[in-house]
């Protein structure tokens, strides 16, 4: 028993097992290629996809830029004709202001002031004159505080005249916009 040789079957088997390893490695090799390639194909188009849908938005951005622009222009627009029309409606409630003051204007003064100058700028108004005693100017203080529409009068300042010919005065007070016919 000695003289069996069992070599050429073990040579044998292990040239088929070899020979099946190469095999299945081979077909593995070339299914995971085909995968990869496979997977790198869906890979690029869903990059492709995306590449586009990247260009879309950034065309859609640029036209909604545009559209933004162009709102911006016309809220500028906007916000210059609400200015005229505010700078209307002013002149607008204050148009009849100069013809009201003059017709009240008499009503308030007491007798004894006498008005040597009238200034109106941005609502207010300046007088300068004289007045025969403390007591009418003080009238006249009185006189404007109970107005409706005059208001925050204040004496700047008396300066007697010499002898008996009574006060020099500085007197501001404002004036509160009128109502118009509106009612605005």
């Amino acid at each position: 028993m000695s003289n069996i040789n069992l070599l050429p079957w073990r040579e044998v088997d292990k040239k088929l097992r070899q020979q099946r390893f190469f095999t299945f490695s081979g077909i593995s090799l070339g299914a995971t290629l085909l995968v990869m390639s496979m997977l790198n194909m869906v890979i690029g188009g869903f990059i492709d996809n995306q590449k586009q849908r990247n260009t879309l938005l950034m065309q859609e951005m640029q036209v909604i830029d545009v559209k933004l622009g162009k709102i911006k222009e016309l809220r500028g627009r906007k916000d210059k004709l609400q200015e005229r029309i505010a700078l209307i409606q002013s002149l607008q409630r204050s148009r009849n202001t100069p013809t009201h003051l003059m017709n009240t204007l008499p009503q308030l003064i007491p007798a004894g002031v006498n008005l040597a100058k009238l200034t109106f700028k941005n609502d207010i108004i300046k007088i300068n004159g004289t007045s025969d005693s403390n007591t009418r100017l003080a009238v006249l203080l009185r006189n404007i505080e109970e107005s409706t529409w005059l208001i925050e009068g204040d004496l700047d300042s008396i300066v007697a005249l010499p002898g008996e010919e009574g006060n020099r005065f500085e007197m501001r007070f404002s004036v509160t916009p009128m109502k118009t016919e509106a009612g605005s």
